[in-house]
């Protein structure tokens, strides 16, 4: 199970609403930040919200552990990533056989637009994070 620390912002019937609460520096950098905390600070200057189950009936603005299943990462980076790939080559491909250099554009095209949809047909995650326990601090673990 991967866990995170969070703090819960709202509440919306059985889930909640939380934002990562995840020190500035873990004490691999010994306080000097990295290169991703620069880029987090810069590219979401607001902190992004996440949905997860709230199953402890954690209320706003207490401290809690988030968990994921470790497999529910690799399979939404094989959905998201991998999956409309594998169809943009494979229409490409096919296309390329049928029709030349536009089928290929247009087989590459219909790859995609098959994935898209994939996706959407997906888009409610099999398993959604889960608040584990009340009480948050430190880095992420696993």
């Amino acid at each position: 199970m991967i866990e995170t620390p969070a703090r819960i912002t709202r509440l919306d019937g059985d889930s909640a609403w939380v934002v990562g609460a995840a020190p500035s520096s873990c004490g691999a950098c010994a306080g000097k930040g990295c290169g991703s905390s620069i880029f987090a600070r810069v590219l979401h200057a607001d902190e992004p919200e996440y949905r997860v189950e709230n199953s402890l009936g954690a209320a706003v603005g207490e401290s809690v552990v988030i968990g994921l299943p470790e497999g529910a990462l690799l399979g939404a980076a094989i959905s998201a990533y991998l999956v409309p790939l594998l169809l943009l080559i494979g229409g490409a491909l096919l296309g390329q056989q049928l029709a030349g250099e536009l089928g290929a554009v247009t087989g590459g095209l219909c790859g995609l637009v098959l994935a898209a949809l994939n996706l959407k047909r997906r888009s409610a995650p099999a398993t959604m994070p889960v608040v584990l326990r009340r009480g948050g601090s430190g880095c992420a673990s696993h």
